[in-house]
Protein backbone atom coordinates (compact mmCIF):
# COMPACT_ATOMS: atom_id res chain seq x y z
CA UNK A 1 0.00 0.00 0.00
CA UNK A 2 1.38 3.25 -0.82
CA UNK A 3 2.29 5.81 1.96
CA UNK A 4 4.11 8.35 -0.63
CA UNK A 5 2.34 11.96 -1.66
CA UNK A 6 1.48 11.36 -5.12
CA UNK A 7 -0.13 13.99 -7.52
CA UNK A 8 -1.04 13.98 -10.70
CA UNK A 9 -1.07 17.41 -12.55
CA UNK A 10 -1.39 16.67 -16.16
CA UNK A 11 -3.01 13.82 -17.78
CA UNK A 12 -3.95 13.72 -21.42
CA UNK A 13 -3.65 11.82 -24.60
CA UNK A 14 0.05 11.95 -24.93
CA UNK A 15 1.28 12.23 -21.25
CA UNK A 16 0.77 12.11 -17.26
CA UNK A 17 2.81 14.20 -14.78
CA UNK A 18 2.81 13.05 -11.58
CA UNK A 19 4.83 14.45 -8.30
CA UNK A 20 5.55 11.76 -5.68
CA UNK A 21 6.37 13.36 -2.23
CA UNK A 22 8.60 10.63 0.21
CA UNK A 23 8.73 11.50 3.93
CA UNK A 24 11.75 8.79 4.70
CA UNK A 25 10.54 5.82 4.77
CA UNK A 26 7.54 6.37 2.31
CA UNK A 27 6.88 4.11 0.02
CA UNK A 28 4.83 3.63 -3.15
CA UNK A 29 3.58 -0.01 -2.90
CA UNK A 30 4.01 -2.47 -5.38
CA UNK A 31 2.93 -1.07 -8.83
CA UNK A 32 3.89 -2.57 -12.77
CA UNK A 33 4.57 1.02 -14.57
CA UNK A 34 1.96 0.85 -17.33
CA UNK A 35 4.18 3.24 -19.73
CA UNK A 36 7.41 3.97 -21.13
CA UNK A 37 8.56 7.32 -18.13
CA UNK A 38 10.94 9.85 -17.48
CA UNK A 39 11.84 10.34 -13.68
CA UNK A 40 13.17 14.07 -12.86
CA UNK A 41 14.14 14.25 -8.93
CA UNK A 42 13.54 17.51 -7.47
CA UNK A 43 15.52 17.34 -4.41
CA UNK A 44 17.72 13.74 -4.98
CA UNK A 45 17.65 11.02 -2.55
CA UNK A 46 18.41 7.18 -1.55
CA UNK A 47 15.65 4.95 -2.21
CA UNK A 48 15.64 1.05 -1.91
CA UNK A 49 13.93 -0.73 -4.93
CA UNK A 50 12.22 -4.02 -4.32
CA UNK A 51 12.22 -5.51 -7.85
CA UNK A 52 9.14 -8.33 -8.33
CA UNK A 53 11.76 -11.31 -8.27
CA UNK A 54 12.30 -10.41 -4.71
CA UNK A 55 15.64 -8.77 -5.33
CA UNK A 56 16.56 -5.24 -3.98
CA UNK A 57 18.94 -2.71 -5.34
CA UNK A 58 19.70 0.64 -4.25
CA UNK A 59 19.19 3.79 -6.40
CA UNK A 60 20.75 7.06 -5.76
CA UNK A 61 18.36 9.82 -7.41
CA UNK A 62 20.62 13.38 -8.02
CA UNK A 63 18.91 16.42 -7.89
CA UNK A 64 18.13 17.49 -11.67
CA UNK A 65 19.57 14.60 -12.85
CA UNK A 66 16.47 13.05 -15.23
CA UNK A 67 16.17 9.09 -16.04
CA UNK A 68 14.26 6.84 -17.82
CA UNK A 69 12.00 3.76 -17.11
CA UNK A 70 10.72 1.23 -19.36
CA UNK A 71 6.74 0.33 -19.33
CA UNK A 72 6.35 -3.19 -17.44
CA UNK A 73 8.77 -2.39 -15.01
CA UNK A 74 7.44 -3.99 -11.52
CA UNK A 75 8.77 -3.19 -8.31
CA UNK A 76 8.27 -1.04 -4.51
CA UNK A 77 10.26 2.05 -4.06
CA UNK A 78 11.19 2.91 -0.61
CA UNK A 79 12.20 6.24 0.71
CA UNK A 80 15.82 5.74 2.58
CA UNK A 81 17.49 9.09 1.90
CA UNK A 82 16.95 10.35 6.24
CA UNK A 83 14.83 13.41 4.67
CA UNK A 84 11.72 14.07 2.44
CA UNK A 85 12.70 13.52 -0.93
CA UNK A 86 10.40 14.48 -3.89
CA UNK A 87 10.61 13.44 -7.85
CA UNK A 88 8.56 14.35 -10.81
CA UNK A 89 7.45 11.35 -13.20
CA UNK A 90 6.30 11.52 -16.54
CA UNK A 91 4.68 9.02 -18.63
CA UNK A 92 4.76 8.25 -21.79
CA UNK A 93 1.39 7.44 -23.35
CA UNK A 94 2.94 7.83 -27.15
Amino acid sequence: MPTCGFTTTSDDGRVRVNVLTFEDGDETGDHVHEFDYVVVPITGGTFLVLEADGSTRELAQEAGAPYLGRAGTEHNVINRSGRMAIFVEVELKS
